[in-house]
Formats: structure tokens, sequence, C-alpha cells
């Protein structure tokens, strides 16, 4: 890629492309981002100050070659690629566009999601693949994974290290005579995502199915955003509502006393949603300001409803060897009530991390060559 020409004006450039487009690049942006080993280290960390450019810089001359080369008054050079500059102009129309995930609703239980045990562990490909799966639907079955106790870790491990919490690194999900969690009983779950009363909650699970033989007990899942979404589109002061009042869950345990408060539906800067946080299990007290309890109430009774509608559930009963994973802020998940004394219902499971999760995903597509990352 070449640049087709530029105009200078007082506190920026704008450059012209051979497809007829145009960037802005501002003279602080210019010599705030150059990537010469005096200003970036070999290691890829920045080494410039920012407070050391003043923001009225202007470059003394300004040389377009394949790119662009920029003389600063203190002498020293930028040079940037055509290309990069491409990449990285920060012109609304001209931004990356952002993953959307693919929404869905009840129809997806005809073609869940799913994968090999064997793909995801014996070649990177299958390892991509399977992340691509969960970072667009929230959700992926991984099938035929040997039951021996702790493979689950074995699993998530090909993603990254894993998140401990007051449950341990890795827990045993079945009824137990002294549960210190609902999931540990054999009552129905209501769909809700794990440690909603954590500042930072775990953004993936897997939970693994090592014996499946009591009666009930089928897995519930719903894709909240998909939820979320219905909710903006029919009832949008209610969803205004969950993006902007704080709900506090609260967790008590025999060696644990865990709260955090947040909205349930949150919305990134673009107004995306990019995390749900909802467990009927933990809620807290209510503490909205009176004046907004009854419409918060409604508010909730609203996505409540959405969330346990026929439309948007899917429900699967797992089997032996089955291993769900699933964006834990966003699909969230429930059982049906079992019977423990009809059979043994035994899952394992953990976390990682949604940070360490999207790493993966760029490392291994800038080593397929799918990303210039």
């Amino acid at each position: 890629m070449k640049l087709s020409g530029i105009t200078r004006h007082v506190d920026h450039l704008i450059v012209q492309w051979p497809d007829g487009s145009s960037s802005r690049f501002h003279y602080v942006w210019l010599r705030d981002n150059c990537r010469c080993n005096r200003c970036k280290h070999a290691i890829g960390e920045r080494t410039v100050d920012v407070l050391s450019i003043p923001c009225d810089i202007a470059p003394t001359s300004v040389v377009v070659t394949d790119g662009l080369d920029l003389a600063w008054p203190d002498g020293h050079v930028t040079t940037y690629e055509a290309a990069w500059l491409r990449a990285n102009s920060y012109e609304v129309d001209q931004r990356p566009a952002p993953h959307r995930p693919i929404l869905w609703r009840k129809e997806l239980a005809a073609d869940l999601p799913e994968i090999s045990y064997d793909d995801v562990m014996h070649s990177d490909a299958g390892l991509l693949a399977w992340l691509h799966l969960l970072r667009d639907y929230g959700l992926c079955f991984v099938r035929g994974v040997p039951t021996d106790p702790r493979t689950v870790v074995d699993v998530a491990g090909r993603i990254s290290f894993l998140r401990n919490t007051n449950f341990g690194i890795l827990f045993d999900v079945e009824s137990k005579p002294d549960p210190d969690s609902l999931a540990y009983t054999s009552n129905r779950l209501n769909c809700h995502s794990d440690l909603p009363n954590r500042e930072m909650p775990p953004g993936l699970q897997f939970l693994h199915c090592l014996v499946f033989e009591a009666t009930g007990g089928d897995s519930i899942l719903v894709d909240a955003f998909a939820c979320a979404d219905e909710l903006r589109r029919v009832d949008p002061a209610a969803f205004e509502l969950l993006t902007t009042t704080p709900i506090r869950y609260r967790y008590s345990g025999p060696d644990s006393e865990l709260s955090a408060r947040s909205p349930i539906i949150r919305v990134d800067a673009d107004g995306e949603l990019f995390e749900i946080r909802y467990s009927n299990a933990l809620l807290a007290p209510l503490d909205a300001a009176p004046e907004k309890m009854i419409d918060t109430y409604r508010a909730i009774h609203s996505f409540a409803g959405l969330l346990q509608s026929s439309d948007f559930e899917i429900k699967t009963r797992l089997r032996a060897g089955d291993l769900m994973s699933f964006h834990n802020n966003r699909v969230l998940h429930g059982r049906d009530v079992f019977d423990p004394n009809s059979g043994h219902r035994h899952l394992q499971g953990c976390y990682v991390d949604l940070d360490d999760f999207l790493s993966r995903i760029r490392v291994l597509e800038r080593l397929s060559g799918l990303s210039s990352a």
C-alpha cells in the first residue's frame, strides 16, 4: 500500500489513499506513536513519555516515501509505513469493526456448537476452532472427553492457567450432605452467572460430565445477551435502569464473605453488551434509591422473565464424556431438579479469565497468519 498524497494543516495532516478515502493524523499522535528503538523497547513496550510531547508539536518537515518520514524540532525522525498508518487510522469509519457475537435463541438446540476432544487437545487449529465457537456463540460442547477426574483441568489448560476462587481451582458439582452452594444440592437452579458476588467474576466456565445416572438434572442454557437485546427493544426504560442501577450480590460461606455491587447489564462506551451479572440465589437485599425501588423490581422482572422464557432457553442432557464450555458473563446456565437417589450425577468444573481467553485467540491467529497483530 502507498499514499496518494498528503495535505498539511496547523495541528494535523491528511493522508489521501489510493481508494479515494483519506485519514487525519494529528502531529502529537504521530510523534507519540513513533516506533523507533528510542521510543519503543524491543519487547514492544513504549519508552517515550507522553508528557514529553507538547500537544501543539508540529514537524519541521514531512517527506512522502512509501509511507511518511517526519522530522521534529528536536531533530528526532519518525518513519511510518503506509500499511501501518492505514491499519491504525482513527477515523470512525476506518476503525476495525468490533467483533459481534452471534445471538441465539432456543433454535440453536437443533445445531449446538461442538467440537471433539481430540481436535481441541491435539492441534492448534482445532484449539482455535473451539475458541472461535466460544467467542462467537458464547457456548461450545467438547465431545468424547475421557471421564478421568481432573481432565477438565487439562482441557481448560489448553487456553491458559486457571482461575482460583473460594471453591478452589477445581470444583466437584454433585449433591453433598453439607453443601456450601445450591449447586451442590439436587435443587433446580434457574439460569445464572457464577460468582456475581466478586468484583471480577470469571469469564469462562467449564463443566465436565463424569457420571450421569440420575433422573432429571438436564442442563439449561440461555443467551443473556440475546435477552438483553430483546429487553432493549421491547422495554428500553427497563434496559436503561438495569445498565445504570448497581445491584448487590453476596455469598456467605464457612470461610468466605464475598460481596460486589454492579449493574445486571453492562455495556461498553459504544453501547455494546459486554457483561451480564445475574444470580437470583445470590441477590442481596435490593438497595436501589427509594424512588427507584418499584421500577427496579419491575425491570428485574422483565429481564428475568426473558431469561426464563421458552423462546430463549435450551435444555440438554449431558452424557458422561461431555464438556460444556461457556462465557460465564453472557451464557447463563442452570439445571432441572434431579433425584440423587436415582443415581449419581457428578460434574467437575473450573474457570479461565476472559482476558487470557482472548489473548490465546490473538496469539493463535497471529501464529496461523489470520491476524497481523
